[in-house]
């Protein structure tokens, strides 16, 4: 697809003008380029020159300090240090978690082999060019450099030296099981690990000692190759050969997304420089949610890796692709139908807004303000259903009030958006959880700000117009998800790692086991809003990049956090679901309690419309909440402190995707409710579902706005939402047809096969 112009040059030049040395006007809002209050957390310095820093990425440790922790790129890790480069295959092990009387699975980095400069020290490591998976990192003292180039999914790492040769050190003793007729390629073997090494024409390898091997590089040809391999073995040194000159020089994702099929179809292309040879081809080593049920899946080699991903399938070429089904979501569900339940939520909805419509929104920083923003929204809604205009309304000018506040602060200035032109990104102060000086999270944050915003755009699309308020949430976007590349502002898809499928948390990565990310559901919620927002305003390149986004990441999470087509978590790991993804590991905690059922709901929450994909499994849920009441009881015998109904209305809502009567029938109304929800919301929850029955993820539609469930009888509901200022019909992949009056929704009922 094109590329998106979120916030373009253009845009930036015809809307934003600077009424101060400090403010930048954008539409009816600003930001900041001060910091206003003088007790801000600040980012420390960044080592990035020329345009945005490319933070929340598996490499940003590159970014805050001369030596980085561990690169996990998968199949390989690497870490330059002051002795060298290393270069190692990890491999997963379970490492008992003494705290929590289980395992974790862990593929940490270690230094198995290490490559040296000879005629220079490196000062120390650092970002060079870098594109949508792949990254140089350039070891430099003065004008000398080794510039290793990395990247997801390869079996290889390039790298150039400016002058002198090379040495590799082995941490132990070294076997050379393999070497090719010409004696430029070599197989070797440290412990349990094997590496092809491929020198260039006229390059030769000397073995001063059982630990030492040394390259030395003829005049102009300052390069070479090395590939991690699965086992000691000369037939995949030789598979490996014939693309390991085929220098990456870019990498790019695009995506498509087919509106009359349902259907987002990925591509992936790396260019390539061949260093000898015509070959331009190389060699991708794609994840589970890659290669699992993909009916584009190219020929597959006869090699392949053991991973903390699981199993790594080989392709050669220069690009492949993925396809899904993307499966939408509508803004909000129906009102209840008269009767009993209906009451009771007329006496929930009396309690949420007794206090009236700011009762609902946060108090705090970014992410409490975000939480706020989303239980307003969905009250909203369901008062919206129930025909009461006036609470609509109220809750409606309460949101924007806030989101206005923060987005035009004026002379008391108490919370305001600083855009950080060192590091290029937006943060809000206050913060909260490292989001300023750790850059961390702003996918959490925001994605609760671009929801509500674009609840607030299908009422009121005036309000989201760029030159008022829709600038903002824009810059927002951009900031967690930008993909223009004439937008220098930010870095191109902050978060999102386009490889693995999912994002990444911690702006600098500053961990021995990588990037993390925890709240999977919270990345989701980010990309629903997106989509959202583009369909409100009518900017179909936002939509389709939240669909690439949303889409992507849920069938990652299938994989890497609940392990749905059991194709990754190790058999010595005892729980169902990872609450914590890293670079090297996946472990059953949170960053704040063991609490097992906050443990299992951090990747449940927030539960909205556009959480449906939760319900893939029906069975896996009731499997997920069966360990979790069992850990729970675990839990409470080792002294754990927990309320026994904490987080009852994540759980039970999750619950309900499955058996929603059953969870009715757990649920404590004058129980625990979780600081994003309201019981109004949690009642008018599992009601719908009681009544539609399941979500129905098979049948698919030609809009992007559209949900459908099936009771256990056979009947479905179709509902689909209309943005347009016409009626439309959406077709479902079922045959049926649904008229949707214009800026409506609209919902069917039948049996189908």
């Amino acid at each position: 697809m094109n590329p998106i112009k979120f916030v373009t040059a253009a845009l930036l030049t015809l809307c934003a003008t600077v009424s101060s040395a400090e403010t930048v006007k954008l539409g009816l809002g600003q930001h900041s380029s001060a910091l206003e209050l003088g007790s801000e957390r600040e980012l420390p310095p960044v080592r990035h020159e020329g345009g945005p820093a490319p933070t929340n990425k598996w490499f940003s440790s590159l970014l805050f300090a001369p030596w980085p922790q561990p690169l996990y790129a998968q199949p390989a890790s690497y870490r330059p240090t002051p002795d060298g480069f290393e270069v190692d295959i990890p491999k997963p092990e379970p490492i008992l978690s003494a705290t929590r009387e289980e395992n974790d699975i862990v593929a940490a980095h270690r230094s198995r082999l290490s490559i040296v400069p000879t005629a220079f020290s490196p000062a120390d490591a650092r970002v060079g060019r870098y594109s949508d998976w792949a990254v140089d990192v350039v070891m430099a003292s003065g004008a000398d450099r080794l510039t290793a180039t990395l990247a997801h999914g390869s079996p290889y790492s390039f790298y150039e030296i400016t002058r002198g040769d090379v040495r590799f050190k082995a941490s132990e003793a070294y076997r050379v099981f393999s070497r090719s007729d010409d004696g430029r390629t070599l197989g070797v073997a440290v412990g349990d690990r094997a590496y092809a090494l491929y020198a260039p024409p006229g390059g030769q390898w000397r073995e001063p000692d059982a630990k030492t091997l040394e390259l030395a590089l003829p005049k102009g040809k300052g390069y070479f190759t090395v590939a991690v391999l699965p086992a000691a073995d000369a037939i995949q040194v030789n598979l490996l050969r014939r693309n390991a000159f085929a220098f990456i020089t870019d990498t790019k994702v695009s995506w498509q997304y087919d509106e009359k099929r349902s259907e987002l179809t990925t591509t992936y292309l790396a260019t390539t420089q061949a260093r000898e040879g015509a070959e331009k081809g190389t060699v991708f080593a794609l994840y589970p949610h890659q290669w699992h049920d993909n009916p584009l899946l190219p020929t597959v080699l006869p090699l392949s890796y053991k991973s903390i991903r699981g199993e790594l399938k080989l392709i050669s070429g220069n690009s492949f692709q993925t396809r899904y089904r993307y499966r939408g979501f509508v803004p909000t569900w129906p009102a209840l139908a008269e009767g009993p339940a209906r009451t009771q939520l007329d006496a929930f909805l009396a309690e949420d807004l007794q206090f009236g419509p700011d009762q609902l929104l946060g108090s705090r920083g970014t992410y409490w303000e975000g939480k706020g923003f989303n239980r307003a929204v969905q009250v909203m809604g369901i008062v919206e259903a129930m025909g009461r205009t006036r609470d609509r309304d109220a809750i409606l000018a309460a949101t924007k009030a806030r989101m206005q506040r923060w987005f035009a602060p004026g002379e008391e200035v108490d919370r305001y958006f600083h855009y950080n032109k060192r590091v290029g990104s937006l943060i809000g102060y206050p913060d909260e959880y490292g989001s300023a000086n750790e850059l961390n999270d702003h996918h959490f944050h925001y994605g609760y700000w671009i929801f509500a915003a674009a609840q607030i755009a299908l009422r009121d699309p005036d309000w989201a117009k760029r030159e008022k308020w829709g600038g903002m949430v824009e810059l927002m976007i951009a900031d967690i998800a930008n993909t223009d590349p004439a937008n220098q502002m930010f870095p191109r898809l902050r978060h999102f790692d386009t490889y693995e499928g999912h994002s990444w948390a911690s702006g600098g990565a500053p961990f021995f086991d990588g990037n993390n990310q925890e709240s999977s559901s919270e990345a989701i919620n980010a990309w629903a809003g997106m989509i959202l927002w583009g369909e409100a305003t009518g900017n179909k390149r936002i939509r389709d990049a939240g669909i690439y986004l949303y889409t992507t990441e849920v069938e990652a999470l299938k994989h890497y956090w609940f392990n749905l087509h059991h194709k990754v978590f190790a058999p010595e790991y005892s729980n169902v679901d990872a609450a914590m993804v890293w670079g090297d590991k996946y472990v059953h905690t949170t960053w704040w309690t063991e609490d097992p059922r906050e443990v299992h709901g951090i990747n449940l929450l927030p539960l909205t419309t556009a959480s449906l994909y939760l319900a893939a499994d029906p069975d896996y849920i009731l499997r997920n909440l069966e360990a979790m009441d069992a850990e729970f009881e675990r839990f409470l015998a080792r002294d754990g402190k927990a309320p026994r109904d904490i987080w009852q209305d994540i759980l039970l809502g999750y619950h309900a995707l499955s058996d929603a009567n059953a969870a009715l029938a757990r649920w404590n109304p004058k129980g625990a409710v979780e600081d994003g929800e309201t019981r109004s919301h949690t009642w008018h929850w599992m009601n719908t579902l009681a009544a539609f029955g399941r979500p129905d993820l098979g049948v698919g539609a030609d809009a992007p706005l559209y949900s459908v469930f099936r009771r256990a009888d056979g009947t479905r509901t179709y509902l689909a939402y209309n943005t347009g200022s016409r009626a439309r019909t959406v077709s479902f992949s079922d045959g049926t047809r649904l008229v949707v009056p214009p800026r409506s929704a609209a919902r069917t009922q039948g049996k189908k096969p």
